[in-house]
């Protein structure tokens, strides 16, 4: 039964206003509404109402309150989604905490409502001037000083915003001009769907505004919140409780605008006695239907509060937008899951919700391939911070492995699970990275390349046993030796963010026994390649992806390779090029037979330190091809420019192979050992090698940087200095700001520049 509209008020706002206007707000919005604000305040909504227009969806009125310190301000205008999250934002990010706050939605009176177009809660269409339909112009920007609203009422749901704020930190309250223009430029797009627009604008604004408040590991605030259905019809009631902290109500409403919902009522106040917020919203989904269903109110339940913790540690994230739309998403899927009430425990705690805050802040490429594909796998983990504090020594991986392939049926089921432990070891060493554990690059590194020795060995035997095919023999009958070998990154255990693994695949063919009629040895082990590459299963790009391109004659060269074709392609006055013998310098023996691994090693060593005098001119021409072809002009490559990793490595290995015919001890696979044992023999003086040294940290770690956002290694092309994309990535190496980046980078490829032709022409 509607509330009487007392006669009195009707006729004190028909002083003012038009008797439609004054029909239209009596009829449009809650008796409590009408209730809790005299006449004057009402006829003042009433006026603003009247303003709205086209240009001008929002109004803001602001003045003194009765408590010192405080300011009233009252928002109205056309109700959009997410439209109360981002006026809250707006407050938080002009250094206004709120004291109060009611919130009203109007409905369209019902004899308008009956003649909206379209079944259900849809927005009716706009109305232009004189009440005749019409749509919102396609401009975007802010309001005309000159634009007026309707004449008449139109059918649109309006929005009465009202709050009592107080400046935090000493301030003063904003210019409500700019204020007002801004809000409407974002009500334009919040109404044209440009929601994540909107929330892109905002967020980094708010995380700032909100300040890092909460040392890492400080205790989670205690959030309680009680949802309780209002019928089929009527809104969902949703009361919190929580200290008071600044910035809440932005968090509690941007936590439901990004769970899908929006707040049509509210009623926000603290408590000057005990500090506590004490806010009852009533909500609905997009469509403007209730919350009903008991288990979607609990999975709501849960995902907000874990919203709201998230949200209140943001400024620690890199990129507090990625962090907050990846968990919001992650809180959301996972509290569908049917064990969610323990998950969400394991989860709701201060370690771990400080780690996910860096970890997705972070990265993307970790959300998509982690947490959202396969929240199974990686839960137990990230919600358990013992699993993620140290990392399991080779040893116990392989142990691990083994276990969990010893409970598989059959090849397929132990492919899974091999595919389960890569993914999961990966992901741990990436969030121990992020996090500062694993002790910087080498540490990282070297964490990695473990997983990846263990994940080959395995996944070697795993595809010989889906062939099904008895493997070639050799004339005693024993199996012919095969050995699996890594180049580049995983040679040199310097693997990182996004890396591929260089593999070569060797099979001895020295006492091969063919079958009569059937088919050659090398066919087998071909298809042992490609089942390798069945097995792992890696998309192209990820973590893992093999490539086998560093093989004799590459691409055009059988995918296995023959011990006797090894060693003519490589031996002085075969066919390899030069810079092909100079990459088997990281060639390494990972898996397969250790007896042809050990062999395979000692011909690397014959092959690169052999007599030949190392071609300066050859690595000259190959350094400013590459650069002609890969670097664009004008941008920055952390691997590949002038001065950059590339340069220092080739120069370091030069060195080696220079020095390494009579010293042994040169031989390393990993570019710090080499620079560190070139220096040990005098090779190196310290201020060239402690140079050396750090601009090779220096640029895996921009490397790292680059890749952990974009997911894969093929572009590491640096952003452009003023760019958003370099902010952050500033940011992500804990630089003061770009521009210490920025001449960080600078500086480095002119030393390394420097360094390297010097080093250079004392090998001419």
């Amino acid at each position: 039964m509607a509330t009487p509209i007392p006669a009195d008020l009707r006729r004190a706002l028909a002083r003012s206003h038009p008797e439609a206007w004054v029909d239209h707000l009596l009829g449009s919005f809650p008796g409590d509404y009408l209730a809790r604000f005299d006449a004057e305040a009402l006829s003042r909504h009433l006026g603003l109402i009247r303003e709205l227009g086209a240009d001008r969806p929002v109004r803001v009125w602001a003045g003194p309150a009765d408590d010192e310190g405080t300011c009233r301000v009252e928002i109205v205008g056309y109700d959009a989604f997410q439209l109360l999250s981002t006026v809250c934002s707006l407050l938080a990010i002009h250094r206004l905490s709120v004291v109060e706050a009611r919130i009203y939605t109007s409905e369209p009176p019902e004899e308008e409502e009956s003649a909206s177009a379209g079944p259900g809660p849809a927005r009716p269409r706009p109305r232009g001037p004189g009440g005749r339909p019409g749509g919102l112009p396609g401009r975007v920007g802010p309001p005309r000083a000159s634009a007026k609203g309707p004449v008449g009422p139109d059918r649109r749901r309006k929005i009465v915003d009202v709050f009592l704020v107080r400046p935090v930190d000493g301030g003063g309250p904003p210019d409500w001009g700019a204020f007002e223009q801004e809000l409407c430029d974002l009500a334009h797009r919040l109404r044209q769907g440009q929601h994540d627009e909107v929330h892109h604008r905002l967020i980094g604004r708010f995380a700032a505004a909100l300040g890092d408040r909460t040392p890492p590991g400080a205790p989670l605030e205690s959030i309680w919140l009680e949802i309780t259905p209002g019928g089929p019809d009527a809104p969902t009631r949703v009361d919190v409780q929580s200290r008071d902290s600044f910035g809440f109500l932005s968090l509690t409403a941007g936590a439901l605008a990004l769970s899908g919902l929006r707040i049509v009522r509210a009623d926000v106040r603290t408590d000057p006695e005990d500090g506590f917020a004490r806010d009852t919203l009533w909500i609905t989904d997009r469509s403007g239907k209730p919350v009903v269903d008991p288990d979607r109110v609990l999975a709501l339940k849960y995902a907000l509060i874990l919203i709201e913790h998230f949200s209140s540690r943001l400024p620690r994230a890199t990129d507090p937008e990625a962090a907050l739309v990846h968990f919001s998403r992650f809180a959301n899927d996972l509290m569908a899951r049917p064990d969610r009430a323990r998950e969400f425990a394991a989860l709701d705690r201060p370690e771990v919700i400080d780690a996910l805050v860096k970890v997705l802040g972070e990265s993307r490429f970790l959300w998509e391939d982690f947490l959202l594909a396969q929240p199974e796998n990686v839960l137990p983990l990230i919600g358990d911070p013992r699993r993620w504090a140290t990392s399991p020594d080779r040893g116990e991986l392989t142990a691990d492995l083994a276990d969990r392939l010893s409970w598989a049926d059959d090849p397929d089921a132990r492919v899974r699970a091999l595919r389960r432990f890569k993914d999961r070891e990966i992901f741990r060493a990436d969030v121990r990275s992020i996090l500062g554990l694993s002790g910087g690059p080498e540490g990282f590194a070297n964490e990695l390349t473990d997983v990846a020795e263990v994940v080959i060995a395995a996944a070697l035997d795993l595809a010989a046993l889906r062939l099904g095919a008895e493997p070639p023999a050799r004339n005693d009958g024993q199996p012919v030796p095969v050995s699996v070998c890594a180049l580049g990154k995983f040679g040199g255990r310097e693997l990182g963010f996004a890396s591929d693994l260089e593999l070569m695949v060797v099979w001895d063919d020295r006492d091969a026994a063919d079958r009569p009629g059937g088919p050659p040895a090398s066919d087998y082990f071909d298809r042992l390649v490609a089942g390798l590459r069945q097995v792992l299963g890696v998309r192209h790009g990820a973590t893992f992806e093999p490539d086998f391109r560093l093989r004799p004659y590459g691409k055009g060269g059988p995918p296995a390779t023959a011990l006797s074709l090894f060693e003519s392609y490589y031996q002085a006055g075969g066919p390899a090029w030069s810079y092909e013998r100079q990459a088997l310098i990281r060639l390494r023996a990972v898996a397969g037979d250790p007896a042809l691994g050990r062999l395979l090693e000692r011909r690397r060593d014959r092959f690169v330190f052999g007599p030949e005098p190392f071609d300066v001119d050859g690595l000259k021409k190959m350094r400013a091809q590459q650069v002609r072809q890969l670097v664009r002009p004008g941008t920055v490559n952390a691997k590949l420019s002038p001065g950059a990793l590339v340069d220092i490595e080739y120069t370091v290995q030069a060195m080696q192979i220079t020095y390494g015919r009579a010293d042994p001890g040169l031989r390393a696979t990993s570019t710090l050992d080499a620079i560190a044992a070139l220096e040990a023999a005098g090779r190196l003086d310290a201020p060239t090698a402690n140079l050396l040294r750090e601009g090779c940290r220096f640029f895996r770690s921009l490397i790292g940087a680059l890749r952990v956002v974009r997911g894969n290694a093929e572009d590491l092309t640096v952003p452009p200095a003023d760019s958003e994309d370099f902010a952050l990535l500033a940011r992500r190496l804990r630089m003061d700001g770009p521009g210490t980046l920025h001449r960080r980078i600078e500086d480095r490829l002119r030393e390394t520049r420097a360094a390297v032709d010097r080093l250079l022409a004392t090998l001419a």
